[in-house]
């Protein structure tokens, strides 16, 4: 009997889409932290606001410039049956166009079972949370570590409270101090970490 394809969520900035400017982020978390104080119990992401904040924040968008290595082999999966694919990315409302941009050049409508944009600006790990749990996905890839443990944690199935959402870091250079037992060094090596009957690496 051939078994049910795995329900797998990618996310895009970092995972489906190559971006060059991820690799700073740790450092931009650590200052953060050190000159604003935080030191929140509760994981909380600044939302930019019209204006200049938008503006900024949709050229760092514009570093996400060409799909990552391992985009087709989520095409052959899907082709053979292995998995079915959605995209669930935390952008905000006002980076729209861009993603349109994204999905069309991806043909996400045709390879994707569901496309989920944060247009309404929640925060992005709840929004995420909230819809791998409608969809009851099986693995989620992330790149923003913050995101990784919180989903790690909290992404208990609906249906069976005994089944979490495994969730696989794509990681950088700058994190290799950080133990976490599913990390990937790029999207193709965090497909070859899923149980599938063919690997890539």
């Amino acid at each position: 009997m051939n078994k049910k394809p795995l329900k797998v969520g990618f996310d895009l900035d970092g995972v489906l889409l190559y971006n060059p400017a991820r690799v700073v982020r740790p450092i931009i978390s650590l200052i953060k932290k050190k000159k604003m104080g935080i030191n929140r119990k509760e994981l909380e992401f600044y939302v930019p606001q019209p204006g200049l904040g938008q503006f900024l924040w949709e050229m760092l968008h514009k570093s996400s410039v060409f799909l990552a290595p391992g985009f087709e082999q989520i095409i052959q999966l899907k082709a053979q049956g292995y998995i079915e694919p959605y995209l669930i990315t935390g952008r905000f409302g006002h980076l729209q166009q861009d993603y349109f941009k994204w999905k069309k050049k991806m043909r996400a409508d045709e390879l994707f079972f569901g496309c989920y944009m944060n247009d309404k600006d929640e925060q992005p790990h709840l929004f995420k949370e909230r819809i791998i749990k409608e969809l009851d996905l099986d693995v989620f890839i992330e790149d923003n570590w913050d995101i990784v443990k919180y989903l790690a944690k909290n992404c208990v199935s609906k249906r069976d409270k005994n089944k979490k959402t495994r969730v696989i870091w794509v990681s950088n250079v700058l994190d290799f101090r950080i133990n976490y037992h599913s990390k990937a060094t790029s999207l193709k090596k965090a497909l070859a970490l899923i149980d599938l009957p063919i690997k890539y690496s």
